[in-house]
């Protein structure tokens, strides 16, 4: 029976459950915004407002606790000390959900988690783009006419590259 489970197991148990929370909460505090599923965004959201409200009391037992989550002080200083004044009154809902659309693979709901209000200092997502590359055009040497090798015969084409035909033969009556 499902009577009062409030979490969602994303098919993993749970020590790679709370690796996966981790990893999408160090990235939001971080860059300040998260591309990932709605189902582990809605998640990452209650983890993410809970230690937050911790976050903005700004005394030494939150920071504590804050620490035994992340385990990293950088991380929990960028939290208490950047992102926690940024919200300013708000005691709740300090991130929001904006949909982005389809996966093309699995046509899961992707969806991107960010802090409501804007925080200055915090690294953006960029868009994965590869850039154009330039192709090198190659220097081709002037072939000599009628060049005879092992394989076959090497002939010059209009536009000067060389180009090799193999000829078979077959000595089965030899």
């Amino acid at each position: 029976m499902r009577h009062r489970v409030q979490k969602n197991h994303f098919n993993r148990d749970t020590k790679a459950r709370a690796a996966m929370v981790k990893s999408l909460l160090v990235a939001l505090i971080e860059k300040g915004e998260v591309l990932t599923t709605k189902g582990k965004a809605k998640e990452i959201k209650r983890w993410a407002d809970k230690l937050l409200g911790k976050a903005k009391k700004n005394d030494v037992h939150s920071r504590r606790v804050l620490h035994k989550t992340f385990g990293k002080r950088d991380l929990v200083n960028t939290l208490v000390d950047k992102i926690a004044p940024a919200t300013g009154s708000r005691i709740s809902g300090f991130t929001r959900i904006e949909a982005v659309g389809n996966r093309r693979g699995d046509n899961a709901e992707m969806v991107t988690l960010k802090f409501v209000d804007k925080i200055e200092g915090l690294g953006v997502l960029k868009k994965l783009v590869q850039p154009k590359k330039k192709i090198a055009k190659i220097a081709v040497a002037q072939p000599k006419m009628d060049l005879v090798s092992k394989k076959g015969k090497t002939t010059k084409t209009t536009k000067g590259i060389v180009k090799t035909r193999v000829v078979r033969t077959t000595n089965k009556g030899k």
